[in-house]
């Protein structure tokens, strides 16, 4: 646990994101420069002010150079255009076409024992002191420790990232001005991306965006692409101001972190995740779970936090426990897994052995207190009987009014049923 989030459990508040969140790691804000830094950064300034004028002339020279070659290469294609009777487009293309492709921005093993050789050498040094990136690649070439490691080695150092880049993704930031300005700037470039791609589509997409607690400082706002906002105000008689205003006053009142919405969150993804898994409709039976689940299903559940209760979310009530496993989920370290045929046989096999041994599995189904005795039913109770037996005989059918009169409570509870369906 960082300083930060220390001193954020050791005052006790609620006044920022990161105060209301103690469990997860924080964004330590940037720390102001020392005397010694600022004096390096001015030397650093003149250094590059008295090169300046070298860097010009290497730059224009450099310039002249690449029009000398591209008029080189337009005479050149237009003859080639001209002995092949094709136009001076085609020729450019051909010679400047080219596919672009987007690899996958995967942990590499480079940049894995570049995160390791890092925290190895800059750990407890000043800003200004540490080792630069070209430094800590040269460490890597010359450690003879981290050159052909092996597979075991290359898993160790790739999961180290992972999880380094997993936990910086999730980490809060520290103060309101830090969240407001982090809010303000993705909202832009959120903006931005959505008037692209309507201006390439002609999607419609409306954004609202508010705060969550009363002592944020971002602002509750709104975005529409074309006129999509006149949708609310045609149609839902609405305005978009007031519904930002609507939506920053429920968040403000509800709190995304309360205990209760906690719970709502964590059901929500362990339920549409085992659905997902099995592709019906199945609910989690955490007593039972077991045998209602591993064993029926072959699908178990890895990665809960040890320090949470396997339980059903609804009856925990202690909220950094609710948290911890709502950030668990959200991030993919607990999921669903399908277990191996060998695994469910072995998990099978448990089960029978504590079975053998007098052992309860599963909490036991509570039988009625009339267990045993014959229930009479009476005969002329049409509702008690069975549905079957209530379904009309062959070849009859019931006999109706040739005018029927129809009040305002029965259309009334018509519509309810038909809501309900």
């Amino acid at each position: 646990m960082d300083s930060v989030t220390q001193d954020l459990l050791r005052e006790g508040n609620n006044s920022s994101w990161a105060a209301r969140n103690p469990g997860r790691p924080v964004i330590p804000p940037r720390a102001p420069l020392t005397d010694a830094e600022k004096a390096r950064a001015k030397e650093r300034t003149k250094e590059r002010q008295s090169a300046l004028p070298q860097r010009k002339e290497k730059e224009q020279a450099l310039d002249t150079a690449v029009k000398a070659l591209f008029a080189r290469l337009e005479d050149d294609m237009h003859a080639i255009a001209v002995a092949h009777h094709v136009t001076d487009a085609k020729v450019k293309t051909l010679l400047t076409g080219y596919q672009q492709r987007k690899r996958s921005r995967g942990e590499g093993l480079m940049n894995a024992l570049v995160h390791t050789k890092s925290e190895e050498v800059n750990s407890g040094l000043a800003k200004g002191e540490k080792y630069s990136l070209a430094e800590i690649r040269d460490m890597v070439r010359s450690d003879p420790k981290m050159q052909n490691p092996s597979e075991s080695e290359k898993e160790f150092y790739l999961n180290k990232l992972k999880t380094h880049r997993a936990l910086k993704n999730m980490s809060v930031r520290s103060s309101n001005a830090a969240a407001a300005k982090d809010v303000r700037e993705m909202l832009d470039h959120v903006f931005e991306e959505l008037d692209g791609l309507a201006l390439r589509t002609g999607t419609y997409t409306c954004l609202f965006g508010t705060r969550g607690h009363v002592y944020d400082t971002s602002q509750a706002t709104w975005f529409g692409t074309d006129n999509i906002m006149e949708f609310f105000e045609d149609v839902m008689h609405w305005e978009a101001d007031e519904i930002a205003r609507k939506l920053e006053q429920w968040a403000c009142m509800h709190g995304s972190n309360s205990v209760e919405n906690n719970q709502r969150i964590c059901a929500r993804l362990l339920t549409s995740g085992l659905r997902t898994s099995l592709t019906k409709n199945v609910r989690i039976n955490f007593p039972n779970f077991e045998t209602n689940i591993k064993e029926k299903y072959g699908l178990d559940c890895v990665g809960w936090p040890e320090d949470t209760p396997f339980q059903a979310p609804s009856t925990i009530r202690d909220n950094d426990q609710l948290r911890k496993l709502r950030d668990a989920l959200k991030s993919g370290t607990c999921h669903w897994k399908k277990m191996s045929p060998r695994e469910r046989a072995n998990h099978s096999a448990q089960l029978e052995a504590r079975r053998k041994a007098g052992e309860t599995v599963g909490k036991a189904r509570k039988k009625r207190s009339d267990a045993g005795t014959t229930r009479k039913r009476n005969a002329g109770d049409k509702e008690s009987a069975p549905r079957k037996k209530r379904q009309l005989g062959k070849g009859t059918a019931p006999k109706s009014s040739e005018f029927v009169d129809t009040s305002d409570e029965e259309e009334e509870d018509e519509g309810d049923v038909e809501d309900n369906e």
